[in-house]
């Protein structure tokens, strides 16, 4: 039977020579410094003075376990290092996996504690905010979201605006308690939504730079109008030819969208030009020589447009024509190569027919 160890006498970290402390610090990981940190003050104030990577930070307040990941990338933008920080309601029982890269911190799940684990990692470690996620619904009522949507309203964003928010709503009221309450701009913004009731909603009192994901199930021509995004690319939509005519009367008019450069979205049916533009004072260009080519003013990137050859040219064939002949659908003769089997030809047919559904606009 082995003797217990001797008593041995513990030395404060604080008592060691400062050359000592030095390489302790230097080789601690992220999670381990972010504890240190937490103690007083003046280890926040040691934390702060450790040289450190710049980090991305993705905040997650809604998950079973609100979490903050933190990564560092190389030179091509790509992930190369990640560590998560979330929490634990510690009752005694718990178990969970405690690594580098994985640290469970022991809070009450709360908004004042979440927002704590937000501005300590903030001071403590150079940080960029990239993305803030909000999985909305069910059990997060509007009584329990509305301290998370006045932080975020209030919240010092390095660059003024929460640079990319990530919604998904898993039911009607929280997706609308969010949007009529948030005042913070977003620079991009992407709703997806996993429920069937259709919603209204009042006017939103933010803007959004790029607002993406589906539409479907609450955005209106009215919403659509109220929401001054730069740009809009929507998967899915329940618009109608009627509504995007609504919508472009109001943006011609200078009533509403008066930011927008640029619109990607599908109707819930097949465009109609006529219904659409109708007293537009609209004018068929020759898609021949139309510009292809262009940059936003605040886009350094190149933007072309690819036209679809076979679909303007019958626009051009029924624009002038007394009768709307674009109302019908024209029958599609797929060519393909010899031996091609029937269902990929009606594969070819749909994806024409879904694709006569789709809008792209551009305003420059």
């Amino acid at each position: 039977m082995s003797s217990p160890p001797p008593n041995r006498t513990r030395i404060s970290l604080f008592k060691l020579p400062h050359v000592i402390q030095s390489e302790i610090y230097a080789n601690w990981e992220l999670t381990e410094i972010f504890h240190f940190s937490t103690l007083s003050k003046r280890t926040t104030s040691i934390s702060k003075s450790i040289r450190k990577q710049t980090l991305g930070m993705h905040i997650s307040p809604f998950n079973n376990f609100s979490q903050v990941d933190l990564v560092t990338r190389d030179s091509e933008n790509r992930i190369v290092k990640s560590w998560r920080l979330h929490f634990v309601p510690f009752t005694g029982s718990e178990w969970f996996y405690k690594g580098n890269f994985h640290y469970p911190v022991y809070f009450k799940n709360s908004c004042e504690n979440f927002v704590f684990l937000v501005v300590q990692l903030q001071e403590v470690f150079e940080v960029k905010h990239e993305t803030l996620r909000l999985e909305i619904g069910e059990e997060w009522n509007a009584e329990k979201m509305k301290p998370y949507v006045e932080w975020m309203n209030g919240f010092n964003w390095e660059s003024g605006k929460i640079p990319s928010l990530n919604v998904v709503a898993k039911d009607e009221p929280s997706l609308k308690f969010l949007l009529e309450n948030m005042t913070r701009d977003v620079g991009r913004m992407e709703i997806q939504t996993t429920y069937s009731e259709r919603c209204q909603f009042s006017s939103v009192n933010f803007k959004m730079d790029v607002l993406t994901g589906s539409g479907k199930d609450w955005l209106d021509r009215e919403m659509m109008r109220s929401m001054d995004a730069i740009r809009m690319d929507f998967y899915q939509t329940d618009l109608t030819n009627l509504d995007m005519n609504q919508f472009l009367r109001s943006w011609k008019e200078g009533t509403s969208n008066g930011r927008i450069q640029e619109i990607r979205l599908p109707l819930k049916e097949r465009v109609k030009w006529r219904t659409m533009l109708e007293g537009l004072d609209a004018e068929l260009g020759d898609f021949r020589t139309a510009r292809k080519t262009f940059r936003f003013t605040n886009d350094n990137q190149l933007y072309q447009l690819q036209y679809e050859i076979e679909e303007c040219a019958r626009i051009s064939r029924v624009w002038n024509l007394e009768q709307s002949d674009e109302e019908d659908e024209i029958e599609d003769v797929v060519v393909l190569e010899e031996g091609a089997q029937p269902m990929h030809i009606a594969l070819q047919k749909d994806r024409r027919k879904q694709g006569r559904r789709h809008i792209f606009m551009i305003v420059w």
